[in-house]
């Protein structure tokens, strides 16, 4: 798992923002960064915003796919705007039954999972802002489906019906590919840590071969990739169109979510 580094800009120190949100792809923050009216933020060298949040402002990164990606943007964003609160949020999948494409999770524990050798080490995190029990019955009171649970994560995108043993055992696991070393980010600065999974793929549901690549560093796939992959078998489009409408579905849940929890922290 990578290290955690602090680098910026020319070491340039920007202003001190309330909070800061990292999220891996665009398409996972759009409906927030409409709804909140977020302003472009320059200085941070990566995609980013900032937007009001009650008498002071907060601030959106994105870091781009997996977790050498995750860790740089953590290291750039945390230096330069000196945040109070660090949140990580974005997709995540199910790896056992019992979430639905919808769900909200919030983050009680964190690891980090190597499938080729099956190795599940814990990774220590601080405290969030607020319990998060309150934050997940004010989630429900808001009507949007909530819960607490166990946030894996892995160097790539795995298949979750060959993985045994140890995630098994875990709370409610999900997967994702950057949550756990934001926790050691949070860690390392001393800050509050809260991170927030919305629920793409059930626990029965496999992201397809084709996009089980190595991505890298990265914002992902785009529109070019995606003609590839047609021009390859067409008869991908379902698969696709499939995991577009659901990821459109969990932005504007993240949205919603957002909207509750970010007055409270």
């Amino acid at each position: 798992m990578p290290g955690i580094t602090e680098e910026g800009p020319g070491n340039a120190r920007g202003p001190c923002c309330r909070l800061v949100i990292l999220a891996a792809l665009p398409l996972e923050v759009r409906p927030f960064l409409r709804q909140s009216r977020a302003r472009r933020l320059a200085g941070t060298g990566l995609p980013a915003w900032e937007f009001e949040l009650g008498e002071g402002r907060g601030a959106l990164a994105l870091t781009g796919m997996g977790e050498e990606a995750a860790v740089r943007a953590a290291g750039r964003v945390l230096g330069f705007c000196r945040p109070e609160i660090l949140v990580s949020l974005g997709f995540g999948g199910a790896l056992l039954p019992g979430l639905a494409p919808g769900d909200l999770v919030l983050g009680a524990a964190f690891c980090h999972y190597d499938p080729a050798t099956g190795r599940l080490a814990e990774i220590e995190a601080p405290a969030p802002p607020r319990p998060l029990k309150e934050l997940a019955a004010r989630l429900k009171t808001a009507g949007l489906p909530a819960c607490t649970g166990s946030f894996v994560s892995t160097p790539g995108i795995i298949h979750k019906g060959r993985q045994g043993g140890p995630l098994r055992h875990l709370t409610r696991p999900v997967l994702d590919l950057e949550t756990g070393v934001l926790a050691a980010a949070a860690a390392a600065a001393a800050i509050p840590f809260l991170a927030l999974r919305v629920i793409t793929d059930a626990g029965g549901e496999e992201i397809p071969e084709f996009l089980r690549g190595d991505w890298g560093p990265g914002p992902g796939p785009g529109p070019k990739q995606a003609l590839a992959w047609l021009a390859r078998d067409p008869r991908r489009l379902k698969d696709l169109l499939h995991l577009w409408r659901r990821g459109r579905l969990a932005a504007r849940r993240l949205a919603a979510a957002l909207q509750v929890i970010l007055p409270l922290i």
